[in-house]
């Protein structure tokens, strides 16, 4: 390993996040981002969580939210919590393709890849912008959970130490999940020309891999578990757990994160700039 590698990374690193607060295309991400968190905080949060808090000792309405799949709503002590993790297990993996989509695209097609590979190392690009894009997304999570706390503690101060607690659960689970999807843009951006063609790529293997991979399972079932290589596979089966319990899947997306950096790394090495 390249004796710099660890400080090349953290420089990288840190150049991703000033480029999100100081550039223009970076400012208008922050400030979509909010506006679409401020409708979801003002409307299905805070109006589900009272519907929710009134009905969640009653039998009925038990039985409907069991009926169309949102039963696991009711098992979450705070209701807000319950419909935020619902909400950020389909926003964040959608932000997520979006945002890391031009890792090293654009600059191939530029050609400041091979401007910038001499000076640092492909190993250190490519785990920096990474690890870049992963501090981002922790950013995005903290404060998107910090408001949903303050909208708690302004219902009910007395909930503050259970809704911190859950809040540091989601941010755990929500961060690993997001692993893979990231690791995958990676490794897209480090095969394809541009950051369009990434998206297109990764949208091509959500549904019709998954798609293929459901039909030939029917006929072969030891197929079935190449969707495990999906990133995003577990997350119907995230959602029905709640606080800490969702810890039990962090393996799948560790493992894939794991493959898609090591399938990522080696196509960089061998890629030309």
């Amino acid at each position: 390993m390249n004796p710099g590698f660890f400080k090349y990374l953290i420089l990288i690193s840190q150049f991703e996040i000033k480029r999100l607060f100081t550039t223009r295309k970076g400012f208008l991400y922050l400030m979509t981002f909010a506006v679409i968190w401020y409708f979801i905080l003002l409307y299905p949060i805070r109006f589900a969580s009272d519907f929710l808090g009134q009905q969640q000792n009653t039998p009925e309405s038990s039985s409907f939210f069991q009926f169309i799949g949102f039963g696991s709503l009711l098992d979450w002590k705070i209701p807000e919590l319950g419909v935020y993790w619902h909400f950020s297990l389909i926003l964040f993996p959608l932000l997520t393709v979006m945002s890391s989509a031009d890792q090293t695209c654009s600059d191939r097609g530029r050609g400041t890849l091979r401007f910038l590979c001499l000076r640092v190392s492909r190993d250190s690009l490519f785990f920096g912008r990474f690890s870049g894009i992963m501090l981002i997304q922790a950013i995005l999570i903290c404060t998107s959970l910090l408001s949903t706390v303050a909208l708690i503690t302004f219902r009910d101060a007395t909930m503050l130490p259970v809704a911190f607690n859950n809040a540091m659960a989601i941010f755990i689970n929500l961060l690993i999940a997001l692993l893979p999807f990231t690791a995958m843009m990676a490794l897209l951006s480090a095969t394809v020309q541009s950051a369009r063609q990434a998206t297109v790529w990764a949208i091509l293997i959500w549904s019709f891999l998954a798609g293929i991979i459901t039909v030939l399972s029917s006929y072969l079932p030891a197929l079935y578990n190449l969707k495990f290589m999906i990133p995003g596979y577990q997350m119907s089966a995230l959602s029905q757990l709640t606080e800490w319990q969702a810890l039990q899947l962090a393996y799948i997306p560790l493992l894939q994160t794991i493959a898609l950096l090591t399938l990522g790394r080696w196509v960089m090495q061998r890629q030309s700039l």
